[in-house]
């Protein structure tokens, strides 16, 4: 999956110059984009003073999770297994000869180490992190509060940001594009850091075009709450303000992509339901962001306020947004411990 930008290994480039970019695609303050406004179901909370979004990682949180398990696990049974050959023969010797035996426990020791540690490098970066890695971009003060990996916060001026059409390259999923936010240095043209304002998986160009239309209005048009606030009530916000989501939300979640086409749900049932029971982990597991005091203090919301949406405010998940889903996930793990279980069956005879 694509977890773009996130890890120590893994940033989003820094220290090059605007000039030297080869894309020419950008979203300017100040100007609308044609397309259909669409939130991607990327919004915490809102109200007429700001906006609250999720982190680009947050649709697609679970595949290193379960990954990570099955690899170290993994990786501890096929290094036992070459230990094992080599110690407890049975019989005559599986692998004779010392300079075989030397190499096979060479193999299973390099084989364990790099299993165990990339497996804890992505258990590390998924599940021991925060639940998500909020944005907060102000209307009124026009500033961008990010939430950083390692827990600090960028404040920056919402006119100040280089904004353009990122791009990212994954094996597994091809390219994928967000909403890229790049803060400059002095110079205006150097970049010092950079975060991503939207994202969509899967997703095309296009996608950010409506992003944009989406959130644009609400930090520069005189009616953007209003506007803002009656698309949002025709979607979702996430459950996450202060608090963990819950398995049902972690279900929906992962299968939100496939809402208008069910069928794909069940098609893909075994790794979308892996990911499902990955993401519960990753929650269950990871810390939950808090602002700061002067941000929450430079952020007041008004108690009466009309345009004030939380997640409170969904309405019920359905069939196809949950019951459907859930369905998928148990039929989909449920497939998968078979095909496991048949398979060490076989290697054990």
């Amino acid at each position: 999956m694509d977890y773009s930008g996130l890890g120590k290994r893994n940033r989003f480039s820094v220290g090059y110059r605007l000039s030297d970019e080869k894309s020419s695609a950008r979203y300017i303050q100040g100007e609308s984009v044609k397309g259909m406004p669409m939130d991607f179901f990327s919004v915490i909370k809102v109200n007429s003073s700001y906006i609250e979004l999720v982190d680009r990682w947050y649709p697609i949180r679970g595949f290193w999770a379960w990954l990570s398990v099955m690899l170290g696990c993994g990786s501890l049974l096929v290094s036992g297994a070459l230990l094992y050959a080599v110690f407890f023969p049975i019989g005559e010797p599986m692998i004779p000869g010392v300079g075989a035996k030397i190499f096979f426990l060479f193999l299973s020791l390099m084989f364990f180490l790099v299993s165990w540690f990339g497996a804890w490098y992505a258990f590390k970066v998924e599940c021991l992190g925060y639940t998500h890695y909020p944005i907060r971009l102000n209307r009124k003060t026009r500033e961008v509060y990010f939430f950083r990996q390692d827990g600090t916060v960028l404040t920056v001026p919402w006119e100040s940001l280089s904004l353009t059409l990122g791009e990212s390259k994954n094996p597994l999923v091809g390219k994928t594009y967000d909403l890229r936010a790049r803060v400059l240095e002095e110079d205006g043209e150097t970049v010092r850091e950079s975060f991503s304002l939207g994202y969509t998986f899967p997703g095309k160009p296009e996608s950010m075009d409506k992003f944009w239309a989406f959130l644009q209005p609400y930090m520069e048009a005189e009616d953007g709450v209003e506007r803002t606030c009656r698309e949002l009530r025709k979607s979702l916000l996430m459950p996450v303000d202060g608090r963990r989501e819950g398995w049902r939300w972690s279900i929906f979640r992962t299968f939100a992509p496939g809402l208008h086409y069910p069928w794909t749900m069940l098609l893909l049932c075994i790794p979308l339901g892996l990911n499902a029971v990955g993401r519960m982990l990753a929650m269950s597991t990871c810390k939950i962001p808090q602002w700061p005091e002067e941000v929450e203090r430079a952020n007041p919301v008004e108690p009466d306020d009309p345009y004030r949406l939380t997640w409170r405010d969904n309405g019920p998940l359905g069939w196809w947004e949950l019951y459907w889903p859930l369905l998928c996930t148990v039929i989909g793990v449920g497939a998968f411990i078979g095909i496991l279980g048949w398979v060490i069956s076989g290697l054990w005879r």
